[in-house]
Parts: structure tokens; sequence; C-alpha cells
């Protein structure tokens, strides 16, 4: 016997959802399954990105800078920074991350020059990057390596949710758990068990989903 030759295993919505109505086990329900189902989905990928970086959840935009402007805008799709960096003559240089407090707290903030640090201001919508020093010109740009919120599920056929398939068991035995605290006549033994799976199965995949490099602790001394 052969083995199929594909690796492209997915699941749509509706499979998602009726994965986990099967985990829940008990009388099958109809009328408003899906929608609420729905929503537990998006608030489910919102519960993961609060947990931790999900590596598909990031890439690098560019950022053009213009002479003497101190703030950006960034995307709204956007959650946050890992890196910075200016590039200047195809040169890239890493910038230092300040908390708003430490920017502040700078006493000329008009100072211009080529930035050497960033902040960044966690609003409601979207982000706000500021530089320090100011750009002296119009020739430098910004690589960010940002973190964007995970798209939104709002159908169930014909759509799959933005995750890697990596996070597929723990996306169903999540939504078991959230439906489970929903649905009449659950019994809440069953409800504890169906947690302690999910959280089982999110520990493994977010174990797994991380870079394969080596981390190396260098002490910094301050000889007198």
């Amino acid at each position: 016997m052969s083995t199929s030759g594909t690796y492209n295993f997915s699941m749509d919505i509706d499979e998602v959802i009726q994965e986990a109505l099967e985990m829940i086990g008990g009388e099958q329900t109809l009328g408003n399954d899906p929608k609420s189902a729905r929503r537990s989905i998006n608030l489910l990928l919102q519960d993961w990105q609060n947990r931790g970086i999900l590596l598909w959840s990031t890439n690098t935009t560019v950022v053009d800078v213009s002479t003497s402007v101190t703030a950006y805008s960034l995307s709204s799709n956007m959650v946050d920074a890992m890196e910075v960096v200016v590039n200047l003559s195809a040169t890239d240089i890493q910038l230092d991350r300040l908390s708003m407090e430490e920017y502040l707290k700078i006493p000329r903030k008009s100072q211009t020059g080529r930035p050497t640090q960033y902040a960044i201001r966690r609003g409601r919508s979207n982000p706000e990057l500021y530089l320090w020093p100011v750009p002296d010109n119009n020739d430098y740009s910004l690589k960010i390596e940002k973190i964007k919120y995970l798209q939104d599920v709002n159908k169930s056929a014909g759509q799959i949710a933005d995750v890697s398939r990596r996070f597929l068991p723990c996306m169903t035995a999540g939504l078991a758990y959230f439906m489970s605290m929903k649905r009449a006549g659950i019994d809440g033994n069953r409800i504890m068990f169906i947690k302690q799976e999910y959280e089982e199965r999110l520990a493994r995949a977010m174990d797994e989903d991380r870079e394969r490099t080596s981390l190396r602790i260098v002490p910094k001394l301050n000889l007198v």
C-alpha cells in the first residue's frame, strides 16, 4: 500500500467547529452554534497572541522617514514591533528601544541626526513609533519586524483560520472548551477535562513554534 504523497492537510472553519462539538459530546444543537463558535475562535486567536509571539504573525515592513518628522503612525493590523533597524545607503543599523517613559525624559526631543533609538506607543487602534534623534534628511528608511494581528474569522464555509496547521489540534480543543462553557447541561468535570487537554495541546504547539537558534548570554562587567 502507498501513502498519499500530499502534504496539504487543512481544516476549514466548518470542520473545526464540527470537531470541537464532537469533543464536547452530548446532544447536538443547531441555531446559533456556528455564529457563537466563530466569535469564540476570534477570542481564542486573541488569547494566543496575548500569550506569546506566533511566528507566522510576523513579517518585515519598510517605512520611509521624513526630515524633522518625529512620530509615525503604523498599520492598524500591527500589534507591536520585535526589532527596528534604520537603513542608510544599503546598510542596516539596529536601533535601541526605549519605553515611552524613557522617551519622555529625553531633554531635547527635536535634536536632529541619524536615528539611534525608538519608542512605541501602543494605542487602542494602531501603534505610533517615535524616533530619536529626529531624522536630519530623507535618505533613511526603517525596517520593522512587526507582529500583526491574525485575520478575523467571519465565515464558516469555504474559509480557514489564519493559523499554521501546527495549531489545528489546540484550536479544535480550545474551541471545544470555549463552547462547552456556553452549552447547558455539560458536566463540570467534562469541561475541566477539555480545558486540560486544550492547555496541553497549546503548550506543545507554542513550544514547537520557535526559532531554531542558539541562545548565547554574555555578562556585562563594569571593571573599576
